[in-house]
């Protein structure tokens, strides 16, 4: 069996070195399965300390896909043999804290990190992209953040870079929703800061290895090749701009109804709006609840504190919440027909959510403490 990560280096002209990840699972989009999260930390940690190495390329085999998110299905499923809520609340534990560990790393990583998105980049797939430092979007790029249809919610800091956006009312729209948006939507919402072509992934390589890194800002070099390969002539226009005034109007709303019935009541026969409202009608109640304190009740943390926010939250809905049945209805059984806990989000009490943000540990003992 081949590896689900795939490590290389290659040489630099100035003998200095780059060393690139490939996500390795393209039959499954290169859905994240818990065993990939310590390969990439131990990775990062080693060329952390390599003063050779110059920066890091993020990549992914194939072409339909830098990432689909997390491998739920294998998530849902351990949970289901389970033998009781400890020894559940453990495998979702783990799994988020990996998760989420590797995700805080490349945030804070002190080299360039170069993330080539080409493809589907969704869920767990888009925590990874914007955890680099230089995100780059082809042609083909099609973003995501799609949990309420499984009954999840935005994670992955989804906290800290929905309520980070540029323009109103867009993180809270894409996060009901789950909307897709493309390459120049995404440089509209400042997600990228570089469009280019997916034909010239090997003219990158070939440009950072000719670089002279020493005694340098290595970002700033990267800055400089990244910059001069920008080409958006084949890319599709983008749309989010077209419905900028709806979006201001959300972010004025006083609450979940409000948003609910203003996105409902919007006369507009686009198809992609109308395939984004339809995805927040039917995803799950408690999803779309928890995205609205998300956006509105904290957008203040820092990002460490998002990602401890989004560890409790991950466990809670995992256990108590929506996750297994909507991921049963959507990936497992593939009927389409999620039975969720409350019918519509007016049916859920203001108490389930509350309870929903309860952390299950105390300060000292949360398993991301330590993130800086």
């Amino acid at each position: 069996m081949e590896d689900s990560v795939l490590f290389s280096e290659y040489d630099c002209q100035d003998g200095h070195r780059i060393g690139v990840i490939n996500l390795n699972k393209p039959k499954q989009l290169h859905a994240l399965s818990e065993g990939m999260f310590p390969l990439i930390s131990q990775q990062l940690s080693q060329w952390k300390s390599d003063d050779a190495l110059a920066c890091v390329i993020l990549t992914s085999t194939g072409e339909r896909a830098f990432c689909a998110g997390g491998d739920v299905k294998s998530l849902q499923q351990a949970l289901v043999k389970a033998e009781d809520e400890t020894a559940q609340q453990e495998l979702v534990t783990e799994y988020f804290t990996k998760e989420y560990t590797v995700d805080h790393m490349l945030h804070t990583y002190a080299k360039p990190i170069i993330v080539w998105g080409d493809g589907i980049i969704m869920g767990g797939g888009l925590g990874l992209f914007m955890g680099c430092s230089h995100r780059i979007v082809t042609e083909t790029a099609r973003i995501a953040m799609p949990e309420i249809t499984i009954g999840l919610f935005p994670d992955v800091g989804a906290t800290w870079f929905l309520n980070h956006l540029p323009h109103a009312g867009i993180g809270l729209f894409l996060g009901l929703t789950g909307a897709s948006i493309n390459a120049l939507d995404a440089q509209y919402l400042e997600l990228s800061s570089y469009a280019i072509p997916a034909s010239q992934q090997t003219s990158l390589l070939e440009s950072l290895q000719a670089i002279a890194w020493a005694d340098a800002d290595s970002h700033l070099l990267v800055d400089r090749v990244l910059e001069s390969m920008i080409d958006k002539t084949s890319f599709p226009q983008a749309q989010l701009p077209i419905y900028q005034d709806f979006f201001n109007k959300l972010a004025m709303q006083d609450d979940l109804a409000a948003v609910m019935a203003l996105i409902q009541q919007y006369d507009c026969e686009d198809k992609w709006f109308t395939v984004s409202r339809s995805k927040l009608l039917q995803g799950s109640p408690i999803s779309a609840h928890l995205l609205y304190r998300q956006i509105n009740q904290f957008n203040h943390l820092s990002l460490a504190d998002c990602f401890r926010l989004e560890l409790g939250l991950a466990v809670n809905i995992c256990l108590k919440g929506d996750l297994q049945e909507g991921v049963r209805a959507l990936l497992v059984d593939k009927d389409n027909q999620p039975q969720w806990l409350y019918r519509d989000c007016n049916s859920v009490p203001c108490a389930f959510i509350d309870e929903m943000f309860y952390q299950p540990w105390a300060d000292a003992e949360h398993p991301l403490a330590k993130l800086g």
